[in-house]
């Protein structure tokens, strides 16, 4: 039975457990749009990190590239100045 005494202690326990219902919900929004921003920062982090590792790897491969070209060009100016001395000492006349 609710009596006068009992009336406000259960009116004061009430508005408590309102109270700390409101804030536990308002406390768990809080933390979800702070996890939500972690996880964007996160996303936004690691998409930076793959486009500036993929940019990184663009600038190896193409330096390979003009290496290897340099490399070819290299091989063929050695090739032609093989063919140019052995087509000179075959000219030669051997001396007697």
């Amino acid at each position: 039975m609710i009596t006068k005494d009992n009336a406000a202690m259960l009116l004061g326990m009430g508005a408590i457990i309102v109270t700390l219902g409101i804030g536990t919900c308002s406390t768990n929004a809080r933390i979800d749009n702070g996890f939500t921003n972690v996880n964007r920062r996160m996303d936004d982090g690691f998409t930076n990190v793959n486009r500036r590792m993929d940019d990184g790897f663009d600038n190896v491969n193409r330096r390979i590239d003009d290496t290897n070209q340099r490399i070819d060009d290299i091989q063929e100016d050695v090739r032609e100045l093989r063919t140019m001395l052995f087509e000179l000492l075959k000219n030669l006349n051997p001396a007697n």
